[in-house]
């Protein structure tokens, strides 16, 4: 039996296999359909044109034409819904007039206070060679409490794994600015030293290592660095997580206790209905007896029998009172 013919590398077939041409033809040059294509030529004009006008200087002469462009366009809804929207107030001609810092400071058990270094202040000047993220960061917290907390946990967190696994006692944030003066001060001043303005600070956000989520190394770190090992459940505060089912279900204990509420509500005011209230002419009003409590007219008029024996008991006491005195 003649060995089967072999094969040509899948190369070879490719680059040197005789021309063939298909059966089928396309019945158009185009891939999409002409309804596409201007669909997506109108989308895609719509997107430059709000792109360039966004990014456009919004003050001088073209104020009131970027502003009215981006309302009647909705292009303020557009950049917003699709998350393009980008804030450009670095630049020209509406720069930031200050520059401003956050420097954060570590307190030790100890009471000693130590900077962290997390600023350039005095540490680094400009242009510099290394840059990380660290500086857009440090610039971004400036004023969130809620960034200020996460960052100070990881603080936290740091002193420890540096320090032998000895807690720090708290974190906190001051911020520092210079004023940054109109081109016009520094023309005719001649120039401006940034380091050499004069500087303001203010206090921020101070966090507790003790008590702050994520504050303290869980043991699963301190067993990686080598460190003395927790009790995570009376010195680890870990973050609670809300999944989308504990949302439903305290959603769900929520309109519980409020059909409740509404139930006993009504319950109430059923059985508040359901008792008589006698009105001003329905009942005789009740008089005021000097020898003892209220009393209705009626006992008055018609005492009851036992009131004849109460009053018996009475004369007899009366007249033997008399008699002693006689004697």
């Amino acid at each position: 039996m003649p060995p089967a013919p072999k094969q040509a590398p899948l190369h070879e077939t490719l680059l040197h296999a005789p021309q063939q041409f298909a059966e089928r033809r396309a019945s158009s040059p185009w891939v999409y359909p002409l309804w596409g294509i201007l669909v997506a030529s109108v989308f895609v004009l719509y997107h430059a044109s709000v792109l360039i006008v966004w990014n456009s200087p919004g003050k001088g002469l073209a104020k009131d034409f970027h502003k009215s462009f981006l309302q009647q366009t909705k292009g303020y809804e557009y950049f917003r819904g699709t998350r393009n929207n980008q804030s450009w107030a670095m630049f020209a001609p509406n720069p930031n007039r200050t520059n401003a810092f956050v420097r954060v400071f570590v307190e030790d058990q100890d009471g000693e206070l130590w900077d962290f270094e997390q600023d350039i202040w005095e540490d680094n000047r400009y242009p510099y060679f290394w840059y990380d993220r660290r500086g857009k960061i440090n610039r971004r917290i400036d004023g969130k409490k809620h960034y200020q907390r996460l960052y100070g946990a990881w603080v936290c967190r740091e002193w420890e794994r540096h320090h032998d696994g000895v807690p720090a006692k708290s974190v906190s944030f001051v911020r520092l600015w210079t004023r940054v003066p109109h081109p016009q001060e520094v023309i005719a001043k001649g120039g401006w030293d940034q380091w050499q303005a004069p500087r303001k600070q203010t206090e921020q956000e101070t966090i507790t290592c003790k008590t702050v989520v994520h504050g303290q190394l869980p043991n699963e770190l301190r067993e990686r660095y080598g460190l003395e090992l927790i009790d995570e459940e009376t010195e680890f505060r870990p973050v609670r997580e809300r999944t989308w089912w504990d949302k439903a279900e305290a959603e769900a204990n929520r309109l519980e206790r409020e059909a409740e509420r509404v139930e006993r509500r009504e319950r109430w005011e059923a059985e508040k209905a359901s008792k008589v209230i006698h009105g001003p002419g329905d009942r005789p009003a009740p008089i005021l007896d000097a020898r003892g409590p209220l009393r209705e007219p009626s006992d008055l008029v018609n005492p009851p029998e036992h009131a004849d024996a109460d009053g018996d008991a009475d004369a007899d006491a009366d007249g033997a009172d008399d008699e002693l005195q006689d004697q």
